[in-house]
C-alpha cells in the first residue's frame, strides 16, 4: 500500500495517481460564476471545458478545482447542449450547429456542414479519432469521416422516436439512448451500432424515458429513467431488468462510471456514488440550494460535475494528505 506524506504535492502528481474505493469527498470549485453549465469535458488529467446555457462556458488548467469564465460563441445567441475538450486549446461546442476553437475559448468558427445537415439540436457527439465523428441532431443520427466538413444521414428521424446521448463501450459498438415524455405517457429509445455509427438498429425498452445511461462493455449496460427506476442489460439490449430505484428517488441527469465506482448527477443538486454497479448508493454531496447538477465528466484526473448557477463539483479525495492506493 502506497500512501502519500502529509507533505503538499503539486497537483499535477497527485491528479495521475490511482483512486481508493471509498466515497469521494466534493468540493465546490472556484470561478464558475453564475454559469448553468450543460455539458462538461476533460482532454486530460488538467484541462477542461465546459459549455452552457446562454452562451457561458467555463474553462480549467488545474484539474476542475478552479475556472474561468469565457463567452462560448458570442455571435450567436443560443444555450449550447454539447462540449468537448480535443486538447488543452482546441474545444468544440454545439447547439444548432457545431463550433470549433483552437485558442482556448478566445475566439470561435463555425463548421457549418452539421447545422445544414437537418433540423434540430446537437444533443450529443462521439469523437472516434480526428476524422470520424458521430453526432445526435433533432432525432437523427449524423456521421464525417473527414472532420465535419461533410455528413451522412446514418439514422433518420422516426415519430416518438427520441435520444439524447451516444455512448461508445469500444471503437466499433455506439449505443443512443433517450426517449420522450408525451401526455399519453413515457417513451424510451435505444439504438445500437456495431459500425461504428454507420448504421443503426432500434432495439426494444419499454420502462419510460431514459434520462441517463452508461456502458461497461459492448454487452452490458446500465439506464436510469424517468419514473420507473434503473435497468441493467447483459445482451446488448435485447432484454432489460430493473435493478432499483434512482438514489434519492429523483431523475438522473447524468450517470458515468469509472471501473467499479459510479456517479451519478440528479435533478435534485445531489450527488451519488455506488460501488455495486448501481445497486445501493451513498450520497457524495447535496447542493443547499438544490441548483440541478447536468453532467459528469469522468475522462481527466479527478472526477467533475457540474450544473446551474455556478455549481460545479470536484472530487478531492486526491487532494488528501492520507490518499493511499487501492
Amino acid at each position: 500500500m502506497l500512501a502519500t506524506s502529509a507533505a503538499p504535492f503539486p497537483l499535477a502528481l497527485l491528479l495521475a495517481l490511482p483512486f481508493t474505493a471509498d466515497a469521494a469527498g466534493w468540493l465546490p470549485a472556484e470561478g464558475a460564476g453564475v454559469c448553468s453549465v450543460t455539458d462538461v469535458d476533460f482532454s486530460d488529467a488538467l484541462h477542461g471545458f465546459a459549455a452552457g446555457a446562454f452562451n457561458c462556458g467555463l474553462v480549467t488548467a488545474d484539474g476542475g478545482l478552479t475556472w474561468t469564465e469565457i463567452d462560448v460563441v458570442p455571435q450567436q445567441g443560443q444555450s449550447l447542449l454539447f462540449g468537448h475538450a480535443a486538447d488543452a486549446d482546441t474545444f468544440y461546442a454545439a447547439r444548432q450547429s457545431l463550433y470549433r476553437s483552437i485558442d482556448r475559448g478566445a475566439t470561435w468558427v463555425e463548421l457549418p456542414a452539421l447545422g445544414a445537415a437537418g433540423g434540430g439540436s446537437v444533443f450529443d457527439m462521439h469523437f472516434a479519432d480526428a476524422q470520424h465523428w458521430v453526432a445526435i441532431k433533432g432525432g437523427q443520427i449524423h456521421v464525417t469521416d473527414d472532420g465535419g466538413d461533410s455528413w451522412t444521414l446514418a439514422f433518420p428521424g422516426k415519430f416518438n422516436i427520441n435520444f439524447d446521448e451516444l455512448h461508445a463501450p469500444d471503437a466499433n459498438i455506439l449505443y443512443a439512448t433517450g426517449g420522450i415524455i408525451r401526455s399519453s405517457g413515457e417513451l424510451g429509445s435505444v439504438l445500437r451500432s456495431d459500425d461504428a455509427g454507420a448504421t443503426w438498429t432500434l432495439l426494444t425498452f419499454t420502462h419510460g424515458k431514459i434520462n441517463a445511461a452508461d456502458f461497461l462493455s459492448a454487452d452490458h449496460g446500465i439506464v436510469s429513467t424517468q419514473n420507473q427506476g434503473m435497468f441493467e442489460t447483459l445482451d446488448g439490449g435485447q432484454t432489460w431488468t430493473r435493478i432499483g430505484d434512482t438514489p434519492g428517488d429523483t431523475p438522473l441527469l447524468d450517470l458515468r462510471h469509472r471501473g467499479t465506482h459510479w456517479y451519478a448527477a440528479s435533478y435534485g443538486g445531489c450527488l451519488y456514488e455506488s460501488f455495486d454497479l448501481a445497486r445501493t448508493w451513498q450520497t457524495g454531496y447535496c447542493d443547499p440550494s438544490e441548483r440541478a447538477l447536468a453532467t459528469l465528466s469522468v475522462r481527466g484526473g479527478a472526477v467533475v460535475a457540474a450544473g446551474n448557477d455556478g455549481l460545479v463539483l470536484f472530487e478531492d479525495r486526491i487532494l488528501h494528505a492520507d490518499f493511499e492506493s487501492p
